[in-house]
């Protein structure tokens, strides 16, 4: 069994354990992440040939991983909102993206800059880092059966609130 073997076969049954625990976990006090991650911690303690990854010296090869989980995850979450596109209807979302993210920003900035009293350009970039980004598209996702028709969903987000 070839390295590539044995990554199909790890891809295979993370896609299979993606598809399968959802509806195994979704009456725990626990989530599918976190089944994940100490399914990871628990393959690295077993004596099995897994290569260590050095995020330094293997950089490329991290970088291009990480980019292809965060296209994964953001696709999943565009998936799952159940909201046809159009302005009345995202308005939430645009008032978070257009108005509070950048004003979180901007706070932060300030702060660092007066409170402690860091260069300009640092405290923005720390404004920037700390600015709520998946949070604000996260708020917008609903977990649930989608609904038939866009009136029912507008009636079932009117009850919420």
């Amino acid at each position: 069994m070839t390295f590539s073997d044995v990554v199909y076969l790890c891809l295979g049954i993370g896609a299979l354990a993606a598809a399968v625990l959802p509806r195994v976990v979704s009456k725990r006090p626990f989530s599918l992440p976190m089944i994940f991650l100490v399914a990871g911690v628990l393959i690295q303690l077993l004596p099995l040939p897994v290569p260590a990854v050095d995020p330094v010296q293997d950089r490329l090869w991290v970088e291009h991983t990480t980019e292809v989980c965060v296209i994964v995850s953001l696709m999943g979450a565009g998936l799952a909102i159940d909201r046809p596109f159009g302005l009345r209807r995202w308005s939430s979302t645009w008032r978070l993206l257009g108005v509070t993210m950048p004003l979180t920003v901007v706070a932060v900035a300030a702060l660092a800059w007066g409170l402690l009293d860091w260069p300009p350009a640092v405290a923005l970039l720390l404004g920037a880092v700390l600015a709520p980004t998946d949070p604000v598209l996260a708020g917008e996702v609903r977990v649930g059966e989608p609904l038939g028709t866009e009136h029912e969903e507008d009636d079932a987000h009117r009850s919420h609130q």
